[in-house]
């Protein structure tokens, strides 16, 4: 039996994925990657930070408290900075309107998906439209989440803690022994 753990993640990570406007299909030239996982501790980041250079791309990371949690409790970024892999923990969804792409807001910026499918930054949205963009972004990514439950996405893979991507199992192969 697979947990379900894994097909409730998955459905979290495409829904956010495609409300932030990347293609649901691999790219030609692949900019960001999507995980999940329990939360995360110093060196389950530098590890993050590790498959980020392993794959050259930037990820988004959802966090789950626990395996049976509903949702997720945390959005993070590891975005490759000019000298460094950055882990940027507590990013807030935003979306200016109920059709526009959700964005991420992290500390004093702004980051979206461009034409390019590669993760850029802005200045933020006004302060008097947080609130009601980030009801707005999450009424949304929820009723994704919820469309898309139950879904069986393959090639995604499970990357064993501090191990590298190339002992990465496919989620298909893992099973509850219970």
């Amino acid at each position: 039996m697979t947990h379900p753990y894994l097909a409730r993640s998955q459905a979290w990570a495409l829904a956010l994925r495609t409300l932030m406007g990347y293609p649901p299909h691999q790219p030609t030239r692949q900019t960001m990657s999507f995980c999940t996982s329990g939360p995360r501790d110093f060196a389950d980041i530098v590890h993050l930070t590790q498959l980020a250079t392993q794959t050259r791309t930037d990820m988004l990371h959802l966090t789950f408290a626990e395996l049976d949690d509903p949702e997720p409790c945390l959005v993070s970024l590891v975005l490759h900075q000019p000298l460094c892999v950055e882990w940027m923990p507590g990013c807030q969804l935003y979306a200016a309107s109920e059709k526009a792409p959700v964005e991420l807001l992290q500390g004093e910026r702004r980051w979206c998906i461009d034409d390019r499918n590669q993760l850029v930054s802005d200045k933020l949205p006004p302060r008097h439209l947080l609130v009601r963009g980030e009801q707005i972004a999450w009424a949304r990514w929820r009723k994704a989440a919820a469309d898309m439950d139950g879904i069986e996405l393959t090639g995604n893979k499970f990357v064993p803690q501090g191990k590298p991507l190339a002992d990465a199992l496919p989620t298909e192969a893992i099973k509850v022994v219970g």
